[in-house]
């Protein structure tokens, strides 16, 4: 997955530098395991028919957030690492609207990890692992648009705050 050009700059990165880059990364991959079983686990409990087509999204955030962990487990083998088997924390409710808000919550979580896990490989020359993170931020914020869809969250247009 990784060009020759890359894996030689991976050695010019300071020791310091790489293990903050994995410990990040290792958390970003331990929250894209929790993600992808809170989806599974809040598809299967969310209930009524207003919600079909939203079950149908959350099981696809859930593929989503699969295809994630093995990007960052490969990204984290690269760079001289161990992938992480560490689950955070699951958040469950019994109510509709808690569900996705819990799940908005974790993709606005992600969205900023993810974009200080970009300025950290860029300022490591990691250009090409930054854009595979980059590639990774916006889908979390197709997911974050469906949600906040789902909720009726309606944002301002930037016409409308001036």
């Amino acid at each position: 997955m990784f060009g020759r050009d890359e894996q030689a700059k991976i050695g010019s990165v300071p020791p310091q530098q790489r293990q903050e880059i994995l410990a990040g990364l290792n958390l970003d991959l331990s929250w894209e395991y929790a993600a992808m079983i809170q989806y599974i686990q809040h598809a299967a409990v969310l209930t009524g028919p207003e919600y079909t087509q939203v079950i149908e999204e959350e099981l696809e955030h859930a593929r989503d957030e699969h295809e994630h962990a093995v990007i960052l487990a490969d990204l984290i083998n690269y760079l001289g690492g161990t992938p992480t088997v560490g689950v955070a924390e699951r958040l469950t409710s019994e109510d509709n609207v808690e569900m996705l808000r819990q799940d908005l919550q974790a993709e606005y979580d992600a969205i900023a990890r993810y974009l200080e896990r970009i300025a950290q490989l860029e300022s490591a020359g990691q250009y090409d692992s930054a854009q595979k993170i980059r590639n990774i931020v916006l889908v979390e914020q197709n997911h974050a648009i469906n949600l906040e869809k789902a909720l009726g969250i309606r944002r301002k247009s930037v016409a409308a705050r001036m």
